[in-house]
């Protein structure tokens, strides 16, 4: 369970709070979010289910994905203070940015599960990226493999929030960008400049089906892979 709950906390992806009244979103807040955002049809067809992880448990990350036999994955969902969420609700100017935020954090777990389901990604990649020593090659080389995991799932984000709320694109373009370099939210590991200087460039091309749009820009990305 220690090893399932560390590889948890690597695959969640931070969020920000939310600029409502609520405050910071609870279980059934964050439940919410990911079925309107699992209707949408890039996502529908999604076999999954939730879990509450206690937030100390998860390095303080509100929401991640853990594989499970039978299913394109679990949403992990924490509750609790998280003391990254007040820095990041400075890249969120409203209420409805920070909805729409919240919304490309379902999006982006989403892509996870899609990766999940095509086995891409699993706790046996994670695992294998924790058995090398930091700043090893091995290491080097395990975190090029999963900065194309976490491209993707941006990528499935960004194609989501295009396609459903197109007048957001741009701001949450903006914002996860920051979220991405800012040192005090980045993670090292993730090394996804090359998907973002290519939506920058051209953005995605709107004209092929979704799914399609996500391999598309990761293709065009070029990513370096060993």
């Amino acid at each position: 369970m220690k090893a399932t709950i560390a590889v948890l906390a690597s695959l969640a992806f931070l969020c920000p709070t939310v600029s409502w009244a609520q405050g910071i979103p609870t279980v059934t807040q964050w439940i919410a979010i990911f079925q309107e955002v699992h209707k949408h049809p890039l996502f529908k067809d999604l076999k999954f289910s939730y879990a509450r992880i206690p937030a100390e448990k998860v390095g303080h990350s509100p929401v991640g994905v853990i594989p499970r036999d039978g299913q394109d994955c679990v949403i992990a969902i924490s509750e609790g203070d998280n003391s990254k969420m007040g820095r990041m609700m400075a890249l969120t100017s409203s209420p409805e940015t920070a909805r729409a935020f919240l919304m490309t954090i379902a999006a982006h777990e989403f892509g996870h599960c899609f990766r999940i389901r095509s086995k891409n990604l699993s706790l046996q990649l994670w695992e294998r990226v924790l058995a090398t020593a930091p700043g090893s090659a091995d290491r080097q080389a395990m975190e090029k493999v999963i900065s194309v995991e976490e491209a993707y799932a941006d990528a499935y984000a960004f194609a989501y929030i295009r396609d459903a709320h197109p007048q957001m694109f741009m701001e949450m373009f903006k914002a996860m960008r920051s979220l991405r370099h800012e040192p005090s939210f980045a993670n090292p590991f993730y090394q996804v400049e090359p998907l973002y200087l290519q939506l920058a460039s051209r953005g995605l091309d709107v004209s092929l089906p979704l799914q399609m749009q996500v391999e598309d820009v990761m293709r065009a990305s070029s990513f370096q892979v060993p």
